[in-house]
């Protein structure tokens, strides 16, 4: 079985997925921490995948969040050998210049004026359909000051200028399975849709009810589809 790397979303780090890696230790295999992500502009984000390549050492299966889950299918094309098979939580796969322009500006700008905890729970939070009273919401804003603002400023760079995989549409050969909450606005179940048309063995799933956040709010739910996913042993499956 190839071991399984996380990459967490944008201002989020390897809290994000906390829920989910303990989801899976009750049952093999595990989830191995999440790698941080630096980004950059084209150039830059070329040097990142080849980093997260050279750290994996072989074939992985690479399970990412929002943000992590476009890197992922990025690192899928530019090193294929590194890619066993790919989960994809709330992301999506087209290009990023016109989408969520205006939405990223503001955060920035927000960030900017008064810092990012303050985005987090002025701005984040209740994006994520999360309440004044939900404990999550700390715990948003403590990974907003972790991430920093240096590479805050780099995942919306990447986010305003990565290329999309629709069109011109890329074809992928390893197994994918993309997972949507039904509430996300931001990466809505169409976007995990698109990416499973990306390859012939491309499925996706649909969370009743969950936002964004629903790797960290069900984990249980996300971890058995994974673990789904995964049977019987990708190793087995014919080329």
């Amino acid at each position: 079985m190839p071991p399984l790397i996380a990459l967490p979303g944008t201002l989020l780090d390897e809290r994000s997925l906390a829920p989910l890696c303990a989801a899976l230790a009750a049952a093999a295999p595990e989830l191995a921490a999440p790698r941080t992500l630096l980004l950059g502009d084209a150039a830059q984000l070329d040097d990142e995948l080849d980093r997260l390549a050279e750290q994996a050492g072989g074939p992985a299966v690479w399970v990412g969040h929002s943000l992590g889950g476009i890197v992922a299918l990025h690192l899928a094309l530019r090193h294929k050998a590194c890619v066993a098979g790919l989960v994809l939580l709330a992301a999506n796969a087209r290009a990023g210049a016109a989408a969520g322009a205006s939405c990223r500006a503001a955060h920035w700008q927000e960030a900017q004026q008064h810092g990012l905890r303050a985005l987090a729970l002025a701005k984040l939070g209740p994006g994520y359909g999360l309440d004044s009273t939900d404990a999550l919401l700390q715990l948003l804003a403590d990974q907003a000051e972790a991430v920093g603002m240096r590479r805050f400023e780099n995942q919306l760079r990447y986010g305003s200028t990565r290329p999309g995989l629709l069109e011109p549409r890329r074809t992928l050969a390893m197994p994918l399975l993309a997972l949507a909450g039904e509430a996300d606005t931001m990466c809505p179940p169409l976007h995990s849709a698109e990416i499973a048309t990306l390859s012939p063995l491309g499925q996706h799933q649909t969370l009743a009810g969950a936002g964004h956040l629903f790797p960290l709010q069900q984990p249980r739910w996300t971890a058995l589809q994974l673990q789904r996913f995964l049977q019987p042993p990708m190793s087995e499956r014919p080329e």
